[in-house]
């Protein structure tokens, strides 16, 4: 079987570089190991070559100088903030997939597997033949709005959503979470035409030793016990209502790190920052660190916590599984997929701040059922995430639409 992922993100496919390109490689190296022959086709990034192969992944990658070639360095959320931004984007992807259409025998390839709605839009209205062999799966975190089911989603989205536009014309869509599959099939979209598959994690990439754990706790000056939050310093994150559990928590031993980006949404982070320093809570933020440094801190944690309102799959939930922590989730989206309340963690409310410091408490005042909870993660991990398993879903899924 041959497979062709389409990937027009602002990230280089790789490990470590954002959650949907490190889900699109893992998912390739996993399928690779199981006889798929898999080609990844994306930008050339600065320092890359157009065509090489490793971890049995065939990369093909094309120059766009619309866009920077510098892996990370721009963001969609804000690229389409301004006139010029919107355009420049539209431009980029249209030109991406021109060279991608041209790229493609049609029957070259058994399957065409796309993880971004842009490009992917684009390529099937220029290529109709190949909609009744592409697959996509909506990496999407912020659901409600992208798909345009909320009241709060911008007007646009609720006019046009790139997302419904191209689940509704490919052959299959693959979600991250049953909630979302049920709010689709609400909106016309037949249910056969969905999957639902959750992301893999790499479980024995996080076998972390003891001598890494102990370099990473003084290199980012963490010690006692240790609750954790990992991903964008943003509001749909509910990092405040963290910070917010903290003061109540001002008693206890505990210091709050948050690691991850702090420049997607840099007023709100200030504000966050601002309020730790007002109210003297013990809280560290990081900034985003090298993947390998943030593997080593998934271990060096008591507790992982995700206080979002709003998930699709996270894939740092998944990393705290294989670390074997026990972890509190916001009862929303594919959260409780991978907390089994009361057995590896506890589900919370969104917002609910004095909920999540109660649980917190119980579990910081709790060394033993830490321990167990952080245990059965890890079972969790190998048991229903590791992507091994995954790999064998999507196969399924493709052998569905030869």
């Amino acid at each position: 079987m041959r497979v062709l992922n389409i990937y027009d993100g602002p990230e280089r496919v790789y490990p470590g570089l954002g959650s949907v390109p490190s889900v699109v490689y893992y998912l390739a190296k996993s399928l690779a190991k199981k006889g798929v022959e898999v080609t990844i086709v994306e930008r050339r990034w600065q320092g890359t070559e157009y065509r090489e192969e490793f971890d049995g992944i065939i990369f093909e990658r094309f120059d766009l100088k619309i866009s920077s070639n510098k892996s990370n360095e721009e963001t969609v959320a804000r690229e389409i903030r301004k006139f010029t931004g919107l355009t420049k984007f539209i431009l980029d992807r249209f030109v991406f997939a021109l060279k991608v259409s041209k790229y493609i025998d049609y029957d070259n390839f058994d399957v065409i597997h796309v993880h971004l709605p842009f490009s992917s839009n684009i390529l099937i209205n220029l290529n109709r033949k190949l909609r009744k062999k592409m697959i996509y799966t909506a990496h999407v975190g912020e659901e409600r709005k992208r798909f345009g089911l909320s009241k709060d989603s911008p007007f646009l989205l609720k006019v046009f959503s790139p997302d419904l536009y191209l689940v509704k014309r490919v052959a299959k869509t693959v979600v991250l979470n049953e909630p979302l599959r049920k709010k689709l099939v609400e909106k016309g979209i037949p249910e056969k035409k969905l999957e639902v598959i959750p992301n893999g994690v790499c479980v024995e990439e996080f076998n972390i030793p003891r001598e890494k754990i102990e370099i990473v706790k003084r290199k980012y000056d963490i010690e006692g016990t240790v609750v954790m939050f990992a991903g964008t310093v943003t509001p749909r994150k509910g990092v405040e209502h963290l910070i917010k559990a903290g003061e109540i928590l001002k008693d206890e031993e505990v210091l709050f790190l948050v690691v991850g980006p702090l420049d997607i949404d840099k007023e709100y982070a200030k504000k966050v920052i601002e309020y730790v320093k007002n109210k003297e809570i013990n809280a560290k933020f990081t900034g985003v660190v090298p993947y390998e440094d943030l593997k080593a801190l998934y271990s060096a944690c008591d507790i992982f916590v995700l206080p979002s309102f709003e998930e699709g799959d996270p894939i740092a939930l998944k990393e705290a599984l294989a670390s074997g922590k026990p972890l509190i989730g916001s009862n929303v989206g594919g959260i409780p997929m991978q907390i089994r309340d009361g057995w590896n963690g506890f589900l919370v409310e969104p917002a609910n701040e004095k909920q999540l410091a109660e649980k917190i408490r119980y579990l910081v005042e709790n060394e033993e059922e830490r321990v167990k909870m952080g245990e059965r993660s890890r079972e969790l991990a190998k048991k229903e995430f590791d992507w091994k398993k995954i790999a064998e879903r999507y196969i399924e899924v493709y052998k569905s639409i030869l």
